[in-house]
């Protein structure tokens, strides 16, 4: 982001002061420049209530000049399925620190809402850490606690209280204080600071908090959610506002029909409505035991083994890597492995011994390991197992939806490597072969920096589609890097 031109109505948004900004922002310029112009404008837009111009506007500036400030505003405008590559592209090509902490924000708070909070954490992290600013701190915390048991409670009580007095951060700040306080059960204290949330936020904003709203305030919710209907007529804002209302009526229907939009633009309040309908998902998975708590008053409890993209969990519990990785392989054989051949998928060589402690410590969790074979003789779901039973019956959006990315990505042991291999390449061949440009899109994203998909993805995408800026410029990028 060159802050040459544009650095004063850069400098009044940051403030608040639209007006000023505005005032600057009338001057027609050239070039990227006139790009960089729109992008704002439109930004404008988007604080005045009107998200469709912001779009409208995105587009154009981004389809006139690539440049890392059309790309950011390319990637809050667009859904975040469809912004997030836009925003890893402005990534890759900010050089000044500044803009590069700014666009680390945004890639956190739009990976939140894709539900991959660890990964999100990280760029939260690096927002904080290069850029320090009270909105990227409470990025981090909320983030630390949806998605780690790390730092405790009153670590992050110690940086967000102060912040719920200044006058920029502190809806933000209120927001998080209400649920720190009501995970140290002090419920009358969350109460107050969601309230005090909810008297300072715009009015747009209200369909935002209705959901929170029913799990902080109960009953007390349904004034905040009949002054929100005005801002909720369509779109996402409407669905948040119908679970609210489902959440508060425990009506499972109404809050079922919420989920489709809300795991595509709102994975928290989707993640929310899986927790109320007691309704299993791969998605669970992100969450710490504490932000379940956070979003809902309970969790699901059946066993569940979390392998894809992060650190492996059994139900709600984080589970050391041997022994996710063992039961990764017994799951995926369910006929059983010798001892032999389980040591050998594990550690690539005989340890019988270490075969019979690791089996042991998963009897001790509960799970019903038989011997001679190894096998697992009760019931146990597994992300990666969905997977793979989506693609048997050709469901490729499913199988996309339910991988968050690779099989057990630490592991090193021989077995679970063939395992990770054989179902990322299933899944690319899948798509490859019967995938249109949706999906294609979604499998770029997923896998990252594949030059054979995106260069697919940018064939398949008609010229009008607004994602082909962005797949022009990753395919440009991948080219250069790969020497292709």
């Amino acid at each position: 982001m060159d802050p040459a031109p544009l650095a004063p109505a850069l400098t009044f948004l940051e403030r608040g002061q639209d007006r000023e900004a505005l005032a600057l922002l009338q001057t027609p310029r050239e070039g990227a420049g006139e790009a960089e112009r729109l992008a704002l404008l439109g930004f404008l837009r988007l604080r005045q209530g009107d998200p469709g111009s912001y779009r409208a506007l995105a587009l154009e500036a981004a389809r006139r000049a690539q440049t890392p400030l059309t790309l950011y505003h390319l990637g809050l405008a667009l859904p975040p399925h469809q912004g997030l590559p836009a925003l890893e592209e402005a990534f890759q090509r900010a050089a000044d620190p500044k803009a590069k902490a700014l666009l680390a924000r945004a890639l956190a708070r739009t990976l939140r809402r894709l539900g991959r909070f660890r990964e999100a954490l990280a760029y939260a992290a690096l927002a904080r850490l290069q850029s320090p600013s009270p909105y990227a701190a409470l990025e981090w915390a909320w983030l630390s606690l949806l998605a780690e048991e790390e730092p405790p409670l009153p670590h992050l009580l110690r940086l967000a209280e102060p912040l719920a007095l200044e006058e920029g951060p502190a809806l933000y700040a209120r927001f998080l204080m209400a649920h720190l306080r009501l995970l140290q059960g002090e419920e009358g204290a969350a109460q107050a600071y969601f309230q005090k949330a909810v008297a300072e936020a715009p009015p747009a904003s209200l369909p935002y908090l209705a959901p929170a709203g029913v799990r902080l305030l109960r009953a007390e919710a349904l004034p905040l959610l009949q002054a929100a209907r005005p801002w909720a007529r369509e779109g996402l804002p409407k669905a948040l506002l119908d679970l609210a209302f489902g959440l508060l009526q425990e009506e499972r229907e109404r809050v079922a029909q919420t989920l489709p939009l809300l795991l595509e633009e709102a994975a928290e309040e989707a993640l929310r409505a899986l927790l109320f309908l007691r309704t299993e998902h791969p998605l669970l998975g992100a969450l710490s035991s504490r932000g379940l708590r956070a979003l809902w008053r309970e969790s699901p409890k059946a066993p569940y083994l979390w392998a894809l993209g992060g650190p492996p969990r059994l139900g709600e519990a984080p589970l050391p890597l041997r022994q996710a990785e063992a039961l990764a392989l017994l799951l995926a054989h369910p006929e059983g492995l010798s001892g032999e051949a389980l040591s050998e998928a594990l550690y690539g060589e005989a340890h019988l011994g270490a075969v019979r402690m690791e089996v042991a410590r998963l009897r001790a969790r509960g799970l019903p390991v038989g011997s001679r074979p190894y096998r697992l003789e009760g019931p146990l779901g597994a992300d990666f197992l969905d997977l793979r039973a989506a693609l048997g019956r050709g469901d490729l959006k499913g199988a996309l939806a339910l991988y968050r990315g690779p099989l057990l990505p630490e592991s090193t042991a021989p077995g679970v490597e063939a395992l990770r291999a054989d179902l990322e390449e299933a899944l690319k061949a899948a798509v490859l072969a019967r995938g249109g440009a949706d999906l294609l899109f979604l499998l770029a994203e997923r896998l990252g920096e594949d030059p054979e998909v995106w260069e697919a993805l940018l064939e398949a995408l008609p010229p009008e589609d607004p994602r082909r800026p962005i797949a022009r410029a990753r395919v440009a990028r991948l080219r250069r890097e790969w020497g292709l």
